[in-house]
């Protein structure tokens, strides 16, 4: 990794439930807050350079994101790190009225156990010589965390995701209402970042059927607009919206091939579809194509859909049949019988 003296490196730790849409969605994240970043990948760990730091948005925005800090050291040697890591570094990154902790984290094929123990100890000496602070366990100010990568050692200031443990609290099962076709709350907020949402935007979810996706749009500070045919799921999508504080909202009951918005920022969509052999999804087919042939019309300049469905459905072949260029096209198998996929389009 060859450093530039002007700008800072930070990493991001991803979780394994679907690689690519992850990297995606940290990607994605990156050029919301600055297009110049330069981010390499080593397998789940992201390597990020910039010159702003990125880690407080990803871990308050990324539901894919286990953790993520700055790199304050590199070095090719896990036996040496604690050695070669300067005083002034260390004192740099940790204050003497401060607490710390460190973790060690090998993506290593032989785990090197005891060389990583070692470590642990050499390096909290000193931390603790060096500077002053005192070791914390359960509470520190400053996580320590050590990467053993296949290439490279790095000694980083990291902080976890607390987004993931909200995220799986509003699960569809613990909403105030509940329906079996509701979206989870992770892959909806995933949804919403590809889509580049973000707070104060009018954001429209066509199918939004009990509100699984508007709930992430409210909690990203956005303005949901729910359109559901069903009266009984209306209401419950208002009971769980009801539930968020200061959410903005509006719930239509209506017909996607007949939108009645305009101006909105995003459509962020899990259109129904149905796998009996008398439709194989075609109803559902119809419904998207509707709503893809009014986006110019609903969407404005510089926005954006991101819709999950069916990869039976064929949807990529009705968008490019439309004349619309997909950013994102992302396969992930939910069970044996279904693969589903996520695809962006902007306008």
């Amino acid at each position: 990794m060859s450093r530039n003296a002007s700008t800072n490196w930070y990493f991001a730790i991803v979780s394994g439930e679907n690689a690519e849409l992850a990297r995606v969605e940290i990607e994605t994240l990156l050029q919301i807050v600055d297009s110049k970043y330069e981010i390499s990948w080593h397998g789940s760990v992201a390597i990020i350079e910039g010159l702003q730091d990125p880690t407080d948005f990803l871990l308050h925005r990324a539901a894919l994101l286990k953790e993520a800090g700055m790199i304050v050291f590199e070095t090719d040697s896990l036996d040496n790190a604690a050695h070669e890591i300067s005083d002034e570094l260390l004192k740099s990154s940790i204050g003497n009225n401060e607490t710390f902790c460190i973790r060690t984290r090998s993506f290593l094929q032989s785990r090197k156990t005891e060389t990583r123990g070692r470590l642990v100890i050499e390096l909290g000496d000193k931390i603790q010589r060096t500077t002053g602070a005192k070791v914390h366990l359960e509470n520190p100010d400053i996580r320590v965390l050590v990467l053993a990568l296949s290439d490279r050692v790095l000694i980083c200031t990291s902080e976890e995701s607390q987004l993931r443990g909200q995220l799986r609290r509003r699960r569809p099962g613990r909403k105030p209402f509940f329906h079996p076709s509701m979206m989870n709350a992770l892959l909806a907020r995933t949804m919403c970042n590809l889509a580049h949402v973000m707070p104060n935007e009018n954001v429209l979810d066509p199918f939004c059927g009990g509100g699984g996706i508007l709930c992430e749009i409210a909690s990203i500070g956005a303005k949901p607009i729910g359109l559901e045919l069903n009266w009984r799921l209306l209401k419950g999508a208002s009971m769980n919206l009801a539930g968020i504080q200061d959410s903005d909202y509006s719930l239509i009951q209506g017909d996607a091939r007949s939108l009645p918005i305009k101006e909105c920022h995003h459509v962020v969509t899990d259109p129904p579809y149905g796998r009996a052999s008398s439709t194989r999804g075609e109803k559902a087919v119809r419904l998207v194509t509707a709503l893809l042939e009014s986006a110019e019309e609903t969407i404005l300049p510089g926005g954006s859909i991101c819709t999950c469905h069916s990869s039976e459905m064929g949807i990529p072949d009705v968008i490019r049949q439309l004349g619309f260029e997909i950013e994102y096209q992302i396969r992930f198998r939910v069970h044996s019988g279904l693969v589903r996929e996520v695809i962006t389009i902007n306008f």
